[in-house]
């Protein structure tokens, strides 16, 4: 399966796209399950930060960013036979204007290659993040209270809480 990448779509687009193509290739050889594809994507004035080829790239997104607010898109499809659902939630994020050493030792302390923008808000987030806006599951990259809430309105039970 193959993804676009950040030149061939806008923010939005890319990461509704992607998430598409993730649910659909599983969707096909599973036709009764209820699938779920999502994609996080990171970005800036239209910039798109995908997870880093290296740390060289992390690196340098991390400087791009720093002293900045970026927004965090997830794009989530969730497919049911012909029962398609699909949206996009939007999460802002600023950063400290933190130094090239903060950096460093970011990168040495967290895997971020598997990271949109480079960076994990759960995973030492704080020597990052100043604050941020909307909902902190979606920036971890699956906003869990809109999916359960979608496939409430899709028919599907939803686990209950109470003992």
């Amino acid at each position: 399966m193959a993804e676009f990448g950040a030149d061939d779509f806008k923010p939005r687009e890319l990461c509704l796209t992607n998430a598409r193509l993730k649910c659909f290739e599983v969707a096909k050889e599973n036709a009764d399950a209820m699938v779920i594809g999502a994609d996080t994507v990171v970005a800036l004035g239209g910039k798109v930060y995908g997870k880093p080829v290296d740390l060289e790239e992390a690196a340098a997104n991390l400087r791009e960013l720093r002293g900045r607010v970026h927004e965090v898109m997830t794009g989530v499809v969730l497919a049911h036979g012909k029962v398609i659902s699909e949206f996009v939630e939007i999460s802002y994020v600023k950063f400290h204007d933190f130094s090239d050493e903060v950096i460093d030792e970011y990168l040495k302390t967290v895997p971020v290659l598997d990271k949109a923008g480079g960076y994990a808000i759960q995973d030492h987030g704080e020597m990052l993040v100043e604050r941020y806006e909307g909902d902190f599951d979606n920036i971890v990259g699956l906003p869990v209270g809109l999916v359960l809430d979608q496939l409430g309105r899709m028919g599907f039970p939803l686990p209950s809480t109470e003992k």
